[in-house]
């Protein structure tokens, strides 16, 4: 299907370079190079982001300490359902190699983008469920995606804690498509945030505990591609920022809970560069709040920063982690990296202490597609691209035990290459 044809289609006009509307139609087949580089000034749509290594004041503080790593968007295009469908170990063939990364930290974090519903078409009909195929018609790659919720036990046998379902492909189902999607979340037991079932009464947010500290994900989107969303059933980050906000402050305040991570799906796809809209966005669900901004949409990485809040706390935000794993083939969409944040209980309270990446890339060797770390060696323009943007300060190594504050041992010394 073209792209204009599929413009008429879902009733929206095309995404350009120009900030998201409300009803425009992600561009995220396979195919396309289409890359706005990072500016090495670090402005954004006018906004300087600061620049250097992220480093926090508490990072060498005592303390009970949780960690936390966030990959991006679990985008499977045709290829990887396919994969999946004809591997033994199914959709964990496509990261494998990037588990024992994950399990490093206490809780871990990705975002799901699209449904997981079983039985029902791109017009939200309820059919007879075909199996685990890759059939065009129930499970399906873009524009409208579905996967087999095999791809729910996949991830939580990864060591996935927590996943994002607020995003643009969310309705992709339409409105049944989001009801048996957290169903298949709900009886795995993976824990979600962002979207809920027709006439639900569950909070948008979702907690989880690990490390005798109790965290709370709450996840919005900008859109869902033109789709309506009749029920309320998507959490909005911008029509819906009061709401946000007041839910992050309340979320602050509640004495159960130590922390709070927005994961906002924002921003404009395959510019390496955040607009106005994040960087006020992020300010001010921190100020409101938060402890960490975990974006997601762009599909290629954004930088991030520490923020200074109005009332003094250290945080972070990271506009964009870009893609975990997916189909596309260029080089900003294959490279990414999983990001470690470190947090320590402190007497002032819960308080940042590092964060640390690793860089990955998405290539087919012998045969298999998949995600993988890329260390000092291999990959050298996918790794060459990441730490471009995020520098060397904060780099950590594939094979090492993690540390979120490796600065506090005499011998450390960061990376020189």
């Amino acid at each position: 299907m073209s792209r204009l044809l599929l413009c008429f289609v879902l009733l929206a006009g095309c995404g350009t370079a120009t900030p998201p509307a409300a009803g425009a139609v992600s561009d995220d087949d396979e195919t396309g190079d289409a890359y706005e580089p990072f500016d090495e000034l670090g402005k954004a749509d006018g906004v300087q982001i600061p620049r250097g290594p992220v480093a926090f004041a508490a990072a060498c503080a005592g303390g009970d300490r949780v960690s936390i790593a966030a990959v991006g968007d679990v985008l499977l295009h045709g290829p990887l359902q396919q994969q999946a469908v004809r591997t033994s170990d199914r959709f964990r063939s496509l990261w494998r190699d990037v588990e024992p990364l994950l399990s490093r930290a206490d809780i871990a974090y990705a975002n799901l983008e699209g449904p997981t519903a079983a039985g029902v078409t791109a017009a939200g009909k309820s059919v007879t469920d075909p199996g685990f195929v890759f059939d065009g018609v129930v499970y399906s790659s873009y524009p409208q995606f579905n996967y087999h919720p095999f791809l729910v036990d996949d991830l939580l046998a990864t060591g996935i804690d927590v996943v994002s379902t607020a995003n643009n492909h969310a309705l992709d189902r339409r409105p049944l498509g989001i009801d048996r999607t957290t169903a298949a979340l709900e009886a795995a037991g993976l824990p979600y945030t962002g979207t809920r079932a027709r006439g639900s009464a569950r909070a948008w947010h979702t907690t989880r505990s690990s490390a005798g500290f109790t965290l709370a994900f709450i996840a919005c989107t900008y859109a869902t591609n033109g789709i309506p969303d009749p029920n309320g059933q998507v959490l909005d980050c911008f029509e819906q920022e009061p709401e946000l906000t007041a839910a992050v402050r309340d979320l602050a305040h509640d004495a159960t809970i130590d922390a709070v991570i927005v994961t906002p799906h924002w921003g404009v796809e395959y510019n390496a560069n955040p607009e106005r809209s994040q960087v006020r966005l992020g300010h001010a669900l921190l100020d409101a709040g938060a402890t960490a901004v975990l974006g997601s949409h762009p599909h290629v990485t954004q930088p991030w920063e520490r923020y200074l809040t109005a009332d003094g706390r250290e945080t972070f935000i990271i506009y964009s982690l870009g893609n975990f794993v997916s189909g596309q083939t260029s080089l900003a969409r294959k490279s990414s990296l999983l990001v470690t944040l470190g947090l320590t209980r402190t007497d002032g309270g819960v308080m940042v202490n590092g964060v640390r990446y690793v860089p990955l890339y998405t290539s087919t060797v012998a045969g298999r597609l998949a995600v993988r770390p890329v260390g000092a060696t291999g990959a050298a323009d996918s790794r060459a691209l990441t730490v471009k943007m995020f520098g060397l300060f904060n780099l950590d190594a594939p094979d090492a035990p993690l540390e979120t504050t490796p600065q506090c041992y005499p011998a450390w010394t960061p990376a020189t290459h």
